[in-house]
């Protein structure tokens, strides 16, 4: 049971710092009047405004997340606008197609994501790749979600699994689709980045009335994006080509060649479809319905094997092999096929007796399909051609299936008492599929071997959970808010965790908050059952190795220190403002402080007496967060027709790894992988936007993101020469958009993203820091600020 040494802890509210764009033309006094009201983090009724919140929340409106252009999803447009969300350049087996991201530092699965607030299922991927504070996270993709199909992004910055359960450590995204019963839009948009890669994206949304009292609202977006290639040539290749072999680098994919390492973006194309639907039910009650389906398609390209590989090696020593690779090489490459699939449906209204309730049942389901290309099994030696017998393979699918019921209830006791309770039950099952045997038989397919039958299976878990939340108007000024949730799993056994929160209004225009609360991450089936092999780089020796991953309660992991996984556990501290100053400006600060005990994270290569190398999840990490988020906005209004919105966010963050659980005596993390932890990301972000708005009929956005110093992953910070982290420095990205309304229903906007072609320091092969020269990257490779370049756009939207 966790609950820590607090008493009755508390019901996270739903506050709000509002950074919205002027889309309309809105006359002065109407626009002083609006308020931005949000439903994530209470179940009152009564709708929370900013002076009624005791914790923040970030609001971003539909005009607003879409302002940008060429991003692969929407993990891109939260990135630009949240500080304290970061996610990295996708690159590494699945991670190239489901991208790591962060709040506040911690992994993608301490962020818990909802849809109409229900909870979002996970995607089918166990993070191998991501960067060190997500290593081994299972999350949520978020780029399944349409971008033209939201009507909000609401981004709780405050811990709440005493009221949604697992996950809510860092916070909770909601993200909330429209539901228009009529009227709609069509969008088309064109790109290139100025290294002359194309996207294109054509998107579309509809409501339509059914009935007097029903609504249903579709959305279909289509994309398409070239991948990117901001490598140089691989030295080794380039001495290849300097003595005169031919076709060094001819079996490119992303139009790159005589490269024969592509850095950058992966390719990706797809489509993204979603339905919201309501329907009444009587004067006191609604059905409901919403959900989507996804597919998308990517391919990322691995590390290149050069004629002297080993797979070349055997291919030549055992079978005799001349053929051409023996001039060339080769690189595999991946391709990723996701199908993504959910459906909820519900009942919600009142009963006679003035009591809310909301029945619901959800499921939802990611498939993740690997086909691996060129490449060998050098096992299988020579077909009668003399080439490689077989050079693209099947290794084996992934699968995330979850189902989840909920009933919740609410009244109002008083006026102000407010009482909100409920029930879940939800299962997750973790499906491997077996790859052909070819990709996993003798060597295996080289880069990806396949996933063999006894390492495939389903797994499963169920858990149920009791909760009450308790909001208190004491008096206008103070606000009380309370929550304590019970859940039982059944393969680790049960928590218990709690809130309190407080907002107190000192004047009109100053307000503190704070908030206590202890939380929770379960290990998810994926987590305690995953098995693979992966191909990773000895943190000694530096050379590519092939580990195997297996269960923590394996026989083999048992033999080496491994135990059944628990939950992970936190503690959350914050403690803030807001301050209504001038007549259109409003400041927030909050400052928090976040422990988590027993971080869920996969050890480091372990020598075992007869299997080799091996590798598996532990509750292995004690960490520490610790930090302050600032927003300032201003309305000003040049005169009638000219208006701008000005805001700043900024945000700190430190990282701090506190303790290790020893596995067999020894550190299961290792001290440059918790100098990783801990000095990836930047501790310092700010994003500031203007928007402005003039002439009626014309708009135009500024936004410039900077990013604060921060180190790479290779190396350490105190290193040898030659094995030093190098520190990155600060960088500014700009981006542009300028829109013009031509008539009532025809829009037209040209955009550019980072239009100075800024780039993250480059790491040469000096002799002193740690770097990919050898591999063709000149960049820090999971950097936060990316390393695509500029890029511009052209959007023309028709709004009927």
């Amino acid at each position: 049971m966790h609950f820590k040494n607090a008493p009755l802890y508390a019901a996270v509210a739903a506050a709000v710092v509002t950074m919205t764009q002027p889309t309309l033309a809105i006359a002065q006094d109407e626009q002083a009047q609006l308020e931005e009201v949000v439903v994530t983090g209470t179940r009152n009724l009564k709708p929370r405004t900013v002076s009624d919140s005791p914790v923040p929340v970030d609001v971003l409106n539909s005009e607003e997340f879409n302002s940008l252009g060429n991003t692969a999803d929407i993990t891109d447009n939260l990135k630009s606008l949240i500080p304290s969300y970061t996610a990295t350049p996708a690159t590494g087996d699945g991670s190239a197609f489901i991208r790591p991201t962060s709040l506040r530092g911690m992994a993608p699965d301490q962020t818990l994501v909802l849809v109409n607030g229900k909870r979002r299922h996970r995607a089918a991927l166990v993070q191998f790749f991501a960067p060190a504070a997500g290593d081994g996270a299972h999350g949520v993709d978020i780029g399944m979600i349409p971008s033209i199909g939201l009507k909000s992004v609401e981004v709780l910055r405050d811990g709440a699994a005493a009221q949604y359960g697992s996950d809510a450590i860092a916070g909770v995204m909601n993200f909330r689709m429209k539901d228009d019963s009529e009227g709609g839009s069509v969008m088309v948009q064109y790109g290139e980045f100025f290294e002359g890669e194309q996207s294109m994206k054509i998107g579309a949304n509809g409501g339509f009335a059914i009935g007097e009292s029903g609504f249903l609202n579709l959305t279909g977006e289509f994309y398409e994006n070239d991948g990117l290639s901001r490598g140089d040539q691989r030295p080794d290749a380039q001495a290849l080509i300097d003595a005169g072999n031919q076709g060094v680098g001819s079996d490119a994919v992303f139009d790159d060649a005589p490269f024969t390492q592509s850095w950058g973006r992966p390719e990706t194309e797809g489509y993204r479809l979603f339905f919201n639907s309501g329907f009444a039910v009587g004067e006191e009650s609604e059905l409901y319905f919403f959900g989507n389906y996804a597919e998308t398609e990517g391919r990322y390209r691995f590390f290149y094997r050069s004629p002297d590989h080993s797979s070349m090696n055997k291919l030549r020593d055992e079978f005799g092999y001349d053929g051409p690779l023996n001039e060339t090489g080769y690189t595999p490459y991946l391709d990723g096929d996701q199908t993504d699939y959910s459906i909820v449906g519900g009942w919600k209204g009142n009963w006679s007796n003035d009591l809310f309730y909301d029945f619901s049942v959800g499921w939802g389901k990611n498939e993740l399909d690997y086909f691996l290309n060129n490449t060998t099994n050098a096992a299988l030696g020579l077909g009668s051609d003399g080439e490689p017998v077989k050079m693209d393979f099947d290794p084996g699918d992934l699968e995330q299936e979850e189902l989840n019921f909920n009933a919740d209830f609410g009244k109002a006791l008083t006026d102000n008492l407010f009482l909100g309770f409920g029930a879940e039950w939800r299962e997750e099952t973790y499906t491997i599929v077996a790859g052909e045997p070819d990709s996993y038989n003798g060597d295996g397919s080289s880069g990806l071997a396949g996933t063999k039958p006894q390492d495939a299976g389903e797994f499963d878990r169920d858990n149920w959970a009791i909760y009450g939340d308790l909001e208190h108007d004491i008096t206008d000024e103070w606000l009380m808010q309370y929550a304590l949730r019970y859940e039982d799993f059944s393969d680790f056994g049960d928590t218990t965790n709690g809130k309190i929160a407080t907002r107190y209004r000192i004047a009109d225009t100053f307000t503190l908050r704070g908030a206590v609360s202890t939380g929770f991450h379960a290990p998810t089936p994926g987590q305690a059952n995953v098995r693979s092999t992966i191909t990773t780089f000895d943190g000694a020796t530096g050379l590519q190795v092939e580990e195997g991953l297996v269960p923590p309660d394996s026989d083999i992991a048992q033999q080496n220190g491994g135990a059944p996984l628990t939950e992970e556990k936190s503690t959350n501290y914050s403690l803030g403002f807001t301050w209504d100053f001038g007549e259109r400006t409003t400041l927030t600060l909050d400052g928090y402080f976040v422990e988590v005990d027993d971080r869920i994270y996969r050890t480091g290569d372990i020598q075992t007496d007869s299997d080799g190398t091996i590798s598996f999840f532990t509750n292995a990490l004690d960490v520490e967060h610790m930090g302050l988020d600032l927003v300032l906005t201003n309305d000003m209004f040049w005169d009638d027709s000219t208006s701008t919105t000005f805001t700043l966010a900024y945000n700190h963050n430190e990282i701090e790894v506190v303790g290790q659980s020893l596995v067999d005596g020894i550190q299961p993390v290792s001290d440059a992988q918790v100098e990783d932890i801990e000095n990836n990301y930047p501790e310092d972000r700010i994003v500031f936007t203007a928007n402005t708005r003039f002439a009626d009929n014309w708009w135009f956005m500024f936004r410039t993101n900077w990013w604060g110093e921060h180190y790479d992953e290779r190396g350490t910070i105190n290193g040898e020469p030659g094995d030093r982290s190098k520190e990155i420095g600060d960088v500014w990205y700009v981006d542009l958009e300028l829109g013009w309304d031509i008539t009532e229903n025809w829009n037209v906007t040209l955009g550019g993203s980072n239009v100075f072609d800024e780039y993250p320091d480059e790491i040469k092969d000096d002799g002193v820091y740690a770097n990919r020269v050898s591999v063709g990257l000149p960049y820090p490779r999971r950097t936060v600020t990316n390393y695509e370049g500029g890029s511009w756009y052209l959007r023309a939207s028709y709004n009927f």
